[in-house]
């Protein structure tokens, strides 16, 4: 059975944000705004298909990801680059194998690259 996620928008004068069903509250302001709440949901999304293969040899992961909107209405995002930083990592060749996974794998990377060209670059501290 599919799992279904719901949020609810609430946008007045003072103030625009974002619950989900437990009520937390995520405010859009002007550093915060649909694209940011996209590419979050892209990071977390991806970070939890690469951990649910089980293997976590590493310690910890960054994912800065950032998007270049293209010009013209809808302005969809034109590229979307995925920066993975992994920390503690003991097997790299295991690693990049298990990103390449998650890159078929993860449903919003999917979903984003639909309209936008994929970038993905692994370091490791």
């Amino acid at each position: 059975m599919a799992k279904e996620r719901t949020i609810t928008a609430h946008f007045s004068d003072s103030r625009r944000y974002f619950e989900n069903s437990l009520g937390r509250e995520y405010d859009y302001t002007a550093a915060t705004g649909p694209y940011e709440y996209l590419l979050g949901a892209l990071a977390g999304c991806f970070y939890l298909t690469l951990a649910s293969y089980g293997h976590k040899p590493w310690g910890s992961v960054d994912i800065k990801v950032r998007g270049i909107k293209r010009d013209g209405i809808p302005s969809t995002l034109k590229t979307t680059i995925l920066e993975i930083t992994a920390c503690g990592v003991e097997d790299r060749d295991e690693f990049r194998a298990l990103v390449e996974k998650a890159e078929a794998e993860c449903s919003i990377f999917a979903t984003v690259s639909g309209v936008s060209d994929m970038e993905v670059a692994i370091s490791f501290a």
